[in-house]
């Protein structure tokens, strides 16, 4: 794209004669200079600049793009995980609830003031909160998951592993059975 310059210099001797070879006449000494400068390249060099900064602004965008994503699913995790979080808690609340109402349920009907079916739709009830509740456990840890995933984190479990631990495990539990 710039021109090509450059320098040359020449310093020698020259004689007819070898005994004058080395006097002041015989002494010979250059100097050029030249510039080089492509001419038709048809725009190719221009051509090829704007590509170049194309590219890094492609770059550029692309590397925003990617920050953007990653703020919006760090933000998603979040509020995903506050909100499974807050259920959970209601949930935790309900069970409690529901544990007190299948106890006095129950002291109800020792003392004879109740069928036995208010007792089993109390349990019913308390044993379906119970099992809403740990479902909703499990969403909280994924919830979890997924935010430590999007704030960059990650593993990689192989198959190999797996297999490993699992057949360490089967074997621990063989020796337990066998005592």
């Amino acid at each position: 794209y710039f021109p090509q310059i450059s320098l040359t210099g020449l310093l020698g001797t020259q004689s007819g004669q070898f005994s004058k070879l080395f006097t002041g006449p015989a002494r010979v000494w250059s100097f050029a200079g030249s510039i080089a400068q492509p001419i038709f390249e048809g725009g190719a060099i221009v051509g090829q600049v704007k590509q170049a900064e194309a590219v890094q602004q492609q770059a550029l965008y692309s590397y925003r793009k990617a920050i953007q994503v990653a703020f919006q699913e760090v933000d998603d995790a979040l509020i995903s995980s506050q909100k499974v979080r807050e259920q959970f808690d209601v949930q935790v609340r309900q069970v409690e609830a529901l544990a007190t109402y299948a106890h006095l349920a129950r002291l109800r009907y020792e003392g004879g003031y109740t069928s036995y079916i208010e007792v089993l739709d109390a349990e019913r009830s308390l044993f379906n909160a119970q099992l809403n509740q740990t479902q909703t456990q499990a969403g909280v840890l994924v919830s979890y998951v997924n935010l430590y995933k999007a704030m960059g984190g990650g593993w990689v479990i192989t198959a190999e592993g797996l297999t490993t631990q699992a057949a360490q495990h089967s074997g621990d539990a063989a020796a337990q059975s066998a005592k």
